[in-house]
């Protein structure tokens, strides 16, 4: 009986986020691409091993449809806002995990976190545009060119780069 109840009040916890996400006024486009990287996500924990469970499934929907690096605070907020209940150091520790598994940047210059878009992506060698005016973040591909000269560079001081991150801060043109 009490597993039913846990089913049950998790379904409408779902239902009531859901609703609430979908009252807030968005594009289709950024619809789709954030359900598309909802799926992702728990696709590739559940790989990973993780379990699937309803505050990895709030954090991941809070950074979905986000066009800025969001701090955990912010992530948290967003949460309760929109009627889910999570602590702080649940969204950290969420957060530990989708970087691990490669699910989000994190981005220094502005220390905040972003979910990982493009197919490639593993968190690890990454390239992001951050706008100092609006604070929107642009993945990019990291050249191949770019990763090969940084990982020959280490080599070079018997330094193996595990991680390469590039962050560029700047203004964007309103020119695309």
């Amino acid at each position: 009986m009490l597993n039913i109840s846990i089913w049950a009040s998790y379904i409408i916890v779902d239902m009531k986020e859901r609703r609430s996400r979908d009252t807030i006024a968005q594009s289709p486009v950024a619809l789709s691409g954030a359900k598309i990287y909802e799926e992702h996500s728990l696709k590739e924990l559940r790989n990973a091993g993780y379990r699937i469970t309803m505050p990895r499934v709030q954090v991941i929907r809070a950074l979905a449809d986000t066009t800025t690096a969001l701090s955990a605070y912010a992530i948290h907020e967003k949460i309760i806002s929109g009627g889910g209940k999570i602590d702080v150091v649940s969204v950290y520790r969420i957060l530990s995990t989708l970087q691990e598994v490669g699910l989000i940047h994190h981005i220094g210059v502005v220390d905040g976190y972003f979910p990982c878009r493009m197919v490639e992506c593993t968190g690890r060698r990454s390239e992001v545009l951050v706008d100092e005016k609006t604070g929107e973040v642009m993945e990019l591909k990291l050249p191949a060119v770019v990763t090969e000269a940084i990982d020959r560079q280490a080599a070079e001081l018997g330094f193996d780069a595990s991680t390469i991150k590039v962050e560029i801060t700047g203004i964007a043109s309103t020119k695309k």
